[in-house]
């Protein structure tokens, strides 16, 4: 089986059509082997027209973040690419920015819980949701469904069970989804 990151050529490119190549051999993703996970991102053409570009593929990777591509490749074609997507209004997304606001997020309301959890004693069920849902407010976060946050209330005051099944219920979801997507894929083939 070809290495793709060897043998990844963009149609311009395979037509000798250089200067109009962007570098970019297209946007997606799958489960690298290399390193045991998913990734997704643009994979870069191999054509030694992009030699002098400061783009490459990082070690062990089989493709760059579409934000690395945006900033730092200087092929020709790609800033006719770029100013297509700037007049279109295409925006791209900070992956690394998101993956740690979504971390921000998690540990505040890990403090929120924490928050709440030194002071439960001798207060009712409905005292310490709404403890909870005030921590929350505090910290700019939104407010879970009332399923949630009963689950939430549940866990603080020593009961982790609601918690746990309302987690197996999403990764149950999760796996309908995703089973229903690779039907979809199936079937077009």
């Amino acid at each position: 089986m070809p290495d793709p990151r060897t043998e990844s050529r963009t149609f311009q490119c395979a037509r000798d059509q250089h200067q109009t190549c962007a570098h970019s051999f297209g946007i997606g993703g799958g489960f690298n082997p290399k390193r045991l996970r998913l990734e997704f991102g643009v994979a870069l053409c191999n054509c030694s027209c992009h030699a002098s570009c400061p783009l490459t593929l990082p070690p062990r990777r089989l493709t760059v973040p579409e934000k690395t591509w945006y900033d730092t490749c200087t092929c020709p074609g790609a800033a006719v690419r770029r100013q297509a997507m700037s007049e279109a209004g295409v925006e791209i997304p900070d992956f690394g920015k998101r993956w740690e606001e979504a971390r921000d997020r998690s540990r505040a309301r890990k403090e929120a819980a924490s928050a709440v959890r030194s002071r439960i004693a001798g207060r009712s069920r409905a005292e310490i949701r709404d403890m909870y849902v005030a921590e929350l407010q505090a910290r700019e976060l939104r407010i879970p469904s009332d399923v949630v946050l009963d689950a939430v209330v549940d866990s603080l005051t020593g009961n982790p069970l609601p918690a746990a099944r309302l987690g197996a219920e999403s990764l149950i979801g999760l796996g309908r989804s995703l089973h229903d997507v690779a039907k979809l894929f199936r079937q077009d083939h």
